[in-house]
Order: C-alpha cells, then structure tokens, then sequence
C-alpha cells in the first residue's frame, strides 16, 4: 500500500492530478492528413492550462501545459518540430513493485515525466523506446502513452516503474483507443473506464474511410453511450461519470497531426461542448491564438460547467437543456491548412474573432440558465 500510495503520488505530481482520460492513436493510411493522428480527449481536476511553445531541450515543442509557474512540469499532450506526438492516459492496473524493489534501487529517480522528455529528445518512435529503457527502474508512475512520429510509425506504451509493453498499429488496424486501463495489466481491475473504450471503439469501428481530426475532436462532444445510447435524446436523469466521453471533468481535447513538415494540432483548452477547436502550428512559435494562449476558452469552460453539470454525492448529475442548447450553436467553420499560412499573424488574429462572436453565443445560451 505505502509503494502504490508514492506511485499515486508521483502521477499527480506530475500529470497535475490528471485522473481520467480517452485516447486514439490512427495510422497514416488512415488520416486525412496523410499523417499519423493521436487524440486525447482530457479529464482532470486540474483545468488551469494553457497552450504554449517550450524550448530548452534537443527539440522544441508546442503542447497544453500548465497554467502557472511550474508549467514546464505540467505537460499533458504535444508535439514537437520535427513531428513527434506525445499523448497519455492515466492507468491503474500495471504491476507495482515492491517496496523491498523501490528501496534497493539506487539509480537517481526521475525528475521529469518521460512524457515531456519523449517530446524534448525524440525524432522517432523507436529513440522514444530508447529513452523508456534507459529509465528503468527510475519512474514512479504508472501510464498509457500514445506516440508518433513522421515516418508513420504509431504506438501504445504501456510503462510502470520497472517495464513496458508497446504495441504498434498496423495499416490493417488503422487506430487503437486506450482509457484508464492497460492490456498488459491485470484484467480484473480494468474499471468503469472500459465503458468510455467500449463507445470510442464503436464509433471508430463504424466510420468509413479515413478521420480527420474534426472527426476525431466531435467524439469529445458526443453523449452517446454503448448501455443508453445518445443521452441527450432522453428525459431521463443521467449521471454521465462513466458512461460518455465528455463528462464534467472533461476541460481540453486536442488532435496532434504528426506531419515532419508541418506539424500541427486542432485543440480545446476546455471543456468541448462550450469550446472551438483551432488549429495551432507548431512552426509559428509564440505565434498561437489567444483563445488558447489565453484564458478566455477556459473561463467560458468553468461557466458552461457550472450549469452543465450539478453534484450530487460523489457523482455530477447532467443537466441535458443546457448542453442541448450549447450544442445547437453553429460552430463557425474554421480550416487548419496542411501547410502553415505565410501570414500566421492575421490568421490567428481571425481565428480569435471568430472565437469571440461565438463565445458571445455561448453565453447568451448560458444566461438562459442563470
């Protein structure tokens, strides 16, 4: 108990209390982009983040981070400028070593998460598996992490703190999807997070041809499930904690487009439902829309929460009109170009006042409510 609490401890440290998230990795023959895909749709406590560019290490990156003076500890997905992704989920049902085993290693324990070190340090899937055997021993957190990279490889790891299991995506697959439980631990103690794998699964095993990474940010804002199907169709009472994507934890979601010469992403800094995906490109720098640098796309969060979703005990009961009427709101159509556009100042510049006209929307439906 004493080894699984410091385990606990170190994820929280380090992932900033990150406790429940879906993911999807897709191949390149399988994206619109003509690029490997990783998705990460985030769950947390902890929702001050922002999106920023970091420098300091082999490689450059552009990610969510943490929105305070310890950010560069807090890294919860990104890519960096020669076209590795790195996404993760947490996982409760790795091996733990034994107290007896974390006392008798003498090696220097990890101080950063190798999330963050996979993006400072790796131009290729294989330096990534490079750098977890290199770290055996020294981790003390368990993790599903997602990475590709500009060759097209894509894989799963999934890392405790004294081995790992990867596993590829082959062109047949196409994708793969974790949540909070790994295949190469113990079946039994898979959890509630299987019914959020069953439902991502499902909509992934019914699209046709390839995803592009709005067909992949709409599976934050969809409330089907596998037991009740589409929620927001009913008026019964629905708790939502375990059964859909999107909950009231859910505050970012982001697609990475692992592209060597442009690498991008499509992100929400906060929840999906009152959020606008936009495109943010990595070879812009400090070049990033300031509804995703900023704090305008997370406060509007918190304020779409709050009504959203009211506790009850443990659990937060979701108040469907509310949603309903959120999602009712045409999003205005925005383009993330496969090349970085010469003037990346005036598109992002275009990119806020769309986000302004429709974070006024929002919040007109919001009032409604108030």
């Amino acid at each position: 108990m004493k080894r699984l609490t410091l385990i606990l401890s170190a994820i929280f440290a380090i992932y900033g209390t990150s406790f429940a998230c879906t993911s999807a990795i897709v191949t390149a023959q399988r994206s619109s982009e003509g690029a490997p895909l990783l998705w990460k749709h985030r769950d947390s406590k902890f929702s001050n983040t922002r999106v920023d560019y970091i420098t300091g290490g082999k490689y450059a990156y552009t990610g969510i981070v943490a929105n305070n003076e310890n950010y560069k500890r807090g890294m919860y997905a990104g890519i960096n400028e020669v076209g590795v992704g790195s996404i993760s989920t947490n996982t409760k049902n790795l091996p733990v070593s034994s107290q007896e085993e974390w006392d008798a290693c003498t090696l220097p324990r990890l101080k950063s998460s190798i999330h963050r070190l996979s993006l400072q340090n790796c131009a290729t899937v294989d330096e990534f598996e490079e750098l977890v055997r290199s770290t055996k021993r020294r981790r003390g957190y368990m993790t599903n992490l997602g990475i590709a990279d500009a060759t097209g490889v894509v894989s799963y790891f999934e890392i405790w703190d004294i081995g790992y299991r990867r596993y590829d995506v082959t062109n047949n697959e196409g994708f793969d999807v974790r949540t909070n439980y790994s295949h190469a631990g113990d079946p039994e103690k898979k959890g509630l997070s299987t019914r959020r794998y069953d439902i991502t699964m499902q909509h992934m095993n019914a699209h046709n041809g390839t995803f592009s990474p709005q067909d992949l940010i709409n599976y934050s804002r969809s409330y089907n499930s596998c037991k009740f199907g589409n929620v927001l169709d009913t008026d019964k009472t629905y708790t939502c904690s375990s059964h859909t994507v999107p909950r009231y934890s859910s505050v970012a979601s982001i697609v990475l487009v692992c592209d060597g010469n442009n690498p991008r992403m499509l992100v929400m800094n906060g929840h999906p439902v009152s959020s606008l995906a936009v495109p943010v490109y990595v070879k812009a720098k400090q070049e990033i829309p300031m509804c995703v640098k900023g704090d305008k796309m997370r406060l509007l969060s918190e304020d779409f929460r709050s009504l959203a979703y009211t506790k009850k005990g443990k659990y937060h009961r979701l108040n469907k009109q509310v949603v309903r009427d959120v999602l009712k709101i045409k999003q205005p159509e925005i383009v993330m170009p496969k090349e970085m556009p010469a003037n990346i100042k005036a598109f992002n510049k275009s990119i806020d006042k769309k986000y302004s006209k429709y974070e006024k929307q929002v919040r007109r439906a919001l009032a409604k409510h108030n």
